[in-house]
């Protein structure tokens, strides 16, 4: 566990700051990563990217120190750190005219580009902070990509300052919440959740970290219980997964908090951490764009709530006429001009500061000249009794637009399944969106599936959701 007292060190000065080299950074496993091993790392990663020639750096890796010390390397270099969402061959495909080069932990790269190593150390002990620059906070650091929801993701920019100034207000606010403890997590780090939360605010706040993501219960409290108290970073679908295990209050013996990103958390899971913890989750609601806009606490405490705060340095617009969420903050890096940055999501202001989410509004599409809410007609078909999850996009058929759903279905829907066929559910299914939209708005293909398809930060994505219809046969 770090000291409490640990000065904070804004993200610009980290590599030049004077930190102790036994300080630990990291645990691998069981092996202890020091800053001395950091920055033997970062120099040498340093030393490769150098005799690169000028491009942006594809940079993926399974292990966050690995990662952390690839982006510091290409930052000290004055590199630009593209991120892909995941590195299965289509999104490393997609960055071959992007990139030049791709840094890795792992057997992958970008097609026809060269491949290095995160392990890459100067020998040990030799590299010291007087060697590394002070970083330029207007400098590009970052390329990221959005979760598509209607369509596929866009690239989005990030200075070194945006980043920077919310690790630090990160740390500002949860700083006497967290109490120096380490940070344990299952959010990707790839992602700007789990970078955040996982490896630059620990870095900056002097706090180890986990290097690997821990998805199961026993392995994530067997890596907490020699460190405890710990933090948890995670995201929605894992936090569900686990509690509906037995053990959960025993894991939650080694967590002193708990942060959730990449979509709400359903309120039964806030109640059994709760009950299970005496507190639920810390819950961030964000966006690539904007970084953090707002968090909250569900359960049944006289604090609880379902609606939003904005965070101190953020300030909420609300646009006319949609409803749709504007967003003003330091950490903006889309529209940070003034003019704040227009978020798909329709919200309610209410009188507190707080606001209530009233879905979004940018997964409206037009279906023969008729204007359709997908998140309106996924309400509808969940209240199906055959229906527990749903999800809706577009995808040409016959060379035009039409909708298709995505379902899971309940016990008494596998069983109308099981009784008859595909074809007659998703027939049974439309015909009930039917008495509140027009036919051409019906989803004309269904899949059946066992749980809705998720990218690492919990959300059911247009990419995740496009590849089941684009062979097989689509049941009508």
């Amino acid at each position: 566990m770090a000291d409490p007292g640990t000065a904070f060190v804004p993200l610009e000065d980290l590599l030049a700051h004077d930190r102790a080299p036994e300080a630990v950074v990291a645990w691998r496993d069981a092996s202890v990563l020091t800053w001395s091993d950091f920055l033997d790392g970062v120099a040498g990663v340093r030393a490769s990217v150098a005799e690169l020639p000028p491009g942006r750096v594809a940079l993926a890796t399974q292990d966050a120190f690995a990662f952390g010390v690839g982006l510091l390397a290409l930052w000290s270099e004055g590199r630009v750190a593209v991120c892909p969402p995941n590195t299965q061959p289509g999104a490393m495909a997609a960055l071959e005219d992007v990139v030049i080069a791709t840094l890795t932990d792992i057997d992958t790269t970008v097609p026809g580009r060269p491949r290095l190593s995160t392990n890459l150390a100067v020998p040990p002990g030799s590299a010291r902070s007087a060697d590394f620059p002070r970083l330029d906070p207007e400098a590009l650091a970052l390329e990221l990509f959005t979760s598509g929801t209607t369509g596929r993701g866009k690239a989005v920019p990030k200075r070194v300052r945006h980043l920077s100034s919310e690790v630090a207000h990160l740390d500002e606010t949860f700083r006497g919440i967290i109490d120096g403890s380490p940070t344990f997590g299952s959010a990707s780090h790839q992602h700007l959740y789990g970078m955040l939360f996982r490896v630059l605010w620990p870095l900056t706040s002097g706090r180890p970290f986990d290097a690997r993501i821990r998805l199961h219960a026993e392995e994530l409290e067997a890596g907490m219980a020699p460190h405890a108290p710990c933090v948890l970073a995670s995201v929605p679908a894992h936090l569900k997964r686990l509690a509906e295990r037995d053990g959960l209050p025993r894991l939650l013996t080694h967590c002193r908090a708990v942060f959730s990103s990449g979509g709400p958390l359903d309120p039964e899971t806030a109640r059994r951490f709760e009950a299970a913890m005496g507190e639920a989750p810390y819950e961030l609601f964000g966006s690539t764009e904007t970084g953090g806009v707002a968090m909250r606490r569900q359960g049944e405490g006289p604090t609880a709530t379902t609606d939003w705060m904005p965070l101190e340095a953020v300030r909420v617009t609300q646009d006319e006429p949609d409803g749709r969420m504007r967003v003003h903050s330091p950490f903006v890096s889309l529209g940070d001009g003034g003019e704040g940055f227009a978020m798909g999501d329709r919200i309610e202001s209410l009188s507190d500061g707080r606001f209530r989410l009233l879905g979004r509004g940018d997964r409206v599409l037009k279906i023969g000249e008729k204007r359709l809410s997908l998140p309106d007609m996924e309400d509808q078909l969940q209240a199906h009794p055959w229906v527990e999850r749903a999800a809706l996009l577009a995808v040409s058929q016959g060379g035009e637009r039409r909708v298709a759903g995505v379902v899971v279905l309940t016990p008494e829907g596998r069983q109308a399944l099981a009784e008859s066929s595909r074809r007659e559910v998703g027939r049974a299914l439309a015909e009930r969106l039917a008495h509140d939209w027009e036919r051409v708005l019906l989803p004309r293909a269904w899949r059946f599936v066992d749980a809705l398809p998720e990218n690492a930060m919990g959300k059911v994505t247009f990419e995740g959701l496009e590849p089941l219809f684009l062979a097989g046969d689509a049941t009508p």
